[in-house]
């Protein structure tokens, strides 16, 4: 997000647990630096979401935005995100874009250095496919680190993610954006409400 009257709509009417700003250039959600001071300024946890970033980069934006968290959706190192959880102190997401499967060998190393995992839907553009991915695989999750789902997800979606959630307790947090969105990085805050509230109740 970075309307700063969508932002404090959407703090008031529905006080998530986290939003996002896209740090991505290429992305047409992404959040410009002189939005800094405003947003830094509302009283909610902010996620800063990077793609292949460097740790400056990141250190910058957590400052300037006052970061609670910084989500990596590119293809970083193992080392690098411990980088990143040793010398900010942050929270960390680490997204793992989802093809045909899931490499659980792969995301294990990373396991010690993030707070959550973040499984999205592949696109090229890492990330705003708009489309869901196959939940089957989160079924074998082998893990105890607490995890979210994103990708395409949809308010038609909301029975399955509340049985999927049955199925695996480690599921604790949905990524909405472009199914909830009236246009890129401009949130429809009634519909991520009615989403919270068929999930809460």
């Amino acid at each position: 997000m970075r309307n700063l009257t969508n932002i404090q709509e959407l703090v008031a009417k529905v006080n998530p647990d986290w939003m996002g700003l896209i740090f991505f250039p290429k992305s047409t959600r992404y959040v410009p630096q002189d939005f800094s001071i405003r947003i830094s300024q509302v009283p909610i946890s902010k996620v800063g979401v990077f793609v292949n970033s460097t740790l400056e980069e990141i250190k910058y934006k957590i400052n300037s935005f006052g970061l609670s968290t910084v989500q990596l959706h590119g293809g970083e190192s193992v080392d690098f995100v411990k980088a990143v959880k040793e010398e900010t102190g942050v929270e960390v997401f680490k997204v793992f874009s989802v093809k045909e499967q899931l490499e659980w060998n792969t995301i294990q190393p990373y396991l010690p250095f993030v707070d959550y995992l973040l499984f999205d839907t592949f696109t090229a553009a890492h990330g705003g496919s708009g489309k869901t991915f196959d939940w089957e695989l989160l079924k074998r999750y082998p893990f105890t680190k607490p995890f979210l789902l994103s990708g395409g997800l949809d308010i038609t979606h909301a029975d399955q993610l509340i049985e999927l959630h049955d199925q695996i307790p480690y599921l604790k947090g949905l990524d909405v954006n472009s199914k909830f969105e009236l246009s890129p990085a401009l949130k429809d805050v009634t519909k991520v409400s009615e989403l919270k509230s068929i999930l809460t109740n």
